[in-house]
């Protein structure tokens, strides 16, 4: 007869700790609600997770120095960035820059608005399911590089590929 009551205890205590814990497990799957992004709200996203890349990228670069520390500094920190967004950094001043044919295309873009006086504005784009480019065109006349800009470049670009996987564990 103990163990039977021993036993029924038991039972209920198992069965007091399961609605709990489904209680718990409720609230957290209210909080982490599953969001579903069409293509727009993906490319915007991932502008603006380009654009404060971009952002934190220039004021952390914009240091009074020599050629010399600012190219390691900014290999240093473009390291730094890849690293924590798992993408790509990188500041080109010839098509031979860059890898994939969208960023020689903008660069070319750029290059064609600098030969006939239009102004460039950064852009976005979606490079594949995984991953999207954006890229802000450089004035080479910014005092910033002049002594590190070759003397053949009339624009320079930054290109930023940003994985689509940080984009979206970046939104609130």
């Amino acid at each position: 007869m103990k163990n039977y009551w021993l036993g029924l205890i038991f039972l209920v205590s198992c069965s007091a700790l399961e609605g709990e814990q489904k209680t718990n497990v409720n609230e957290i799957i209210k909080t982490q609600e599953i969001r579903q992004l069409n293509e727009a709200e993906v490319i915007i996203a991932a502008e603006q997770f380009g654009v404060r890349l971009y952002g934190s990228l220039d004021s952390l670069l914009h240091i009074k120095s020599d050629c010399q520390s600012i190219l390691a500094r900014e290999e240093l920190i473009v390291d730094s960035l890849c690293t924590v967004i798992s993408g790509q950094i990188k500041l080109g001043f010839s098509e031979g820059d860059f890898v994939s044919r969208q960023e020689k295309d903008l660069y070319a873009a750029y290059q064609y608005n600098n030969e006939n006086g239009v102004s460039s504005q950064p852009a976005i784009q979606r490079m594949d399911d995984k991953y999207a480019l954006y890229t802000v065109p450089y004035d080479v006349a910014d005092r910033f590089y002049a002594d590190c800009v070759p003397n053949s470049a009339a624009v320079g670009m930054w290109s930023l590929v940003i994985p689509i996987k940080s984009v979206i564990n970046s939104l609130d």
